[in-house]
């Protein structure tokens, strides 16, 4: 009874993510007695150079450049052609297997070159089990080489974290080729990787979150003659996992598993370029412009980042705090920051893990101002009378003038942290006016990453345009209350500043966002 339970909930969960599994079942015929000699007389070799050089030159943190290959599409079919001209039962057994992983991977990218509007692989009709293409002379479909051939005559289950999808929750391209003289080395760090990465494997309470790999492939990682292999799934992914899930497994050899669910949006670096570039203070605009294939896979990124975070439990927002205070204090630009707190916590959360890290960080600053750097940051300072000005500002009204530098966009955030520092402004004035007067723009920000999610999602799937409206007409609100905010502010600043004896605000620097 329980293995019938068992058994009805895996075909339920197959059934729910769209994704069938194949069996490894051993090809026949021509195709099988030439893998069978290479397997016992092989000893011939191949040279993978060019897909080696095509795939650091085009692929990035595991994604694929396909603009780049389509501008290499020469060189991509020289190599297929090389393939299909191989004599399969002259190669040695392991120039078989790198060839096998090989051609999988530079044909799924040909299926996707040959299809370039597709945001998903799944969107390309019979793609694994009906397009042929010709492997030493042999016509074969992507299932074939890898369910067919790879699975049942190697045994190795670390074929699943060397095969690539074209998808985002597949195992990443490498930026190398794989090759007979160093496979098994290639092999065990694409295990490594994989499995080390909280995308893939995480504790999650009392259990471990997986990929679905081991849902649709559990057994090749358990079986008898797999080679390598564990009792239990979890042994076998503690055997790369890192240090935590190791630990946690030998504790509980038997820890349930739980199944992440799967990105099957295209592995494109594009849409990772996409969101970088817009991850300022017009991203929101930015996703609003991008196409339905960009936003299908942008879904992708917000899926990502929000892994990350909740990798970390309960200290996901302190890590992401850390990390807000750190480029706070280093200068760094915090508008991107602030938007992802939006993609990763929402609204609520979010906001209050920027205000709370900005105040901290803008307080950091402050006192390295005044106490360590104080001699260099004056020498910086000296000779702007306009900044003089606002420094005259500051010691007729004090907090006032910190508050309204905090609402006008006039003067940009990681500046004031150590101007003031110089100041005659108290510690404590400044603190209480930055916490207070930082939130109004602070939560436009943070809309803007939840917004954005949403909209990356419904062009995704995962939620519905209703919503993503409905978040729309929130972020135009607040947007409006926003901006009315600072121009109330601005023409308080510029009287503010006028009475220092200075020029109006929008002199003194040019303007910036947080």
């Amino acid at each position: 009874m329980k293995r019938l339970v068992s058994a009805t909930a895996a075909l339920l969960c197959l059934i729910a993510s769209g994704c069938a599994a194949p069996a490894s079942t051993p090809a026949t015929g021509d195709v099988a007695n030439d893998v069978e000699r290479a397997l016992t007389s092989g000893t011939e070799t191949f040279d993978h150079s060019e897909w080696d050089a095509l795939l650091r030159d085009g692929t990035r943190d595991g994604l694929v450049d396909y603009d780049y290959m389509a501008r290499n599409r020469v060189r991509i079919d020289a190599y297929v052609d090389r393939i299909a001209a191989v004599e399969l039962g002259a190669l040695e057994r392991d120039e078989l297997k790198a060839l096998l992983i090989n051609a999988y991977n530079v044909l799924t990218v040909v299926a996707i070159l040959d299809n370039p509007d597709v945001r998903s692989i799944r969107d390309i009709d019979g793609v694994w089990s009906d397009l042929l293409w010709s492997v030493g002379g042999h016509e074969l479909t992507l299932d074939n080489i890898e369910h067919n051939l790879l699975r049942p005559f190697f045994k190795d289950p670390r074929i699943h974290f060397a095969v690539n999808c074209a998808s985002r929750s597949c195992a990443p391209l490498p930026t190398w080729a794989f090759n007979a003289p160093e496979l098994e080395d290639q092999l065990e760090e694409r295990a490594r990787s994989f499995l080390r990465d909280p995308r893939n494997v995480s504790l999650d309470g009392d259990r471990l979150r997986v990929s679905q790999y081991f849902d649709w492939y559990g057994d090749d990682f358990v079986a008898e003659g797999w080679t390598p292999r564990a009792e239990t799934i979890a042994e076998f992914i503690a055997i790369y996992a890192d240090d935590e899930v190791r630990a946690a497994v030998r504790a509980n050899p038997q820890v349930s598993l739980g199944f992440r669910d799967y990105d099957w949006s295209l592995n494109s670096t594009s849409v990772t370029e996409e969101v970088a570039a817009t991850a300022n203070s017009v991203a929101f605009a930015g996703v609003l412009r991008l196409p339905q294939e960009a936003a299908g896979g942008a879904a992708g990124w917000v899926e990502r980042l929000r892994a990350w975070v909740s990798g970390f439990g309960a200290a996901g927002p302190l890590v992401y705090g850390l990390a807000y205070v750190l480029a706070v204090v280093l200068l760094a630009p915090a508008s991107a920051l602030t938007i992802g707190a939006g993609v990763a916590f929402g609204l609520g959360l979010g906001t209050l893990t920027v205000v709370l890290s900005a105040t901290t960080g803008a307080c950091l600053a402050f006192l390295i101002g005044r106490y360590l750097l104080r001699t260099r940051v004056e020498r910086w300072l000296s000779g702007r009378a306009k900044l003089s000005a606002v420094d005259r500002a500051v010691e007729t009204q004090g907090w006032r003038v910190v508050a309204l530098t905090r609402l006008s966009p006039a003067f940009p955030f990681n500046v004031q942290n150590y101007f003031y520092g110089v100041t005659g402004v108290s510690f404590w004035h400044y603190a209480i006016a930055s916490l207070v007067a930082m939130a109004p723009g602070t939560m436009l920000y943070v809309y803007i990453g939840v917004a954005g999610a949403e909209v990356a999602e419904a062009a995704g799937g995962a939620a519905t345009w209703g919503q993503t409206a409905l978040l729309i007409a929130g972020l135009a609100a607040t947007f409006g209350v926003v901006v009315l905010i600072t121009r109330v502010a601005k023409k308080e600043l510029d009287k503010a500043v006028r009475d220092g004896g200075g020029a109006e605000a929008d002199d003194v620097v040019p303007a910036a966002a947080q």
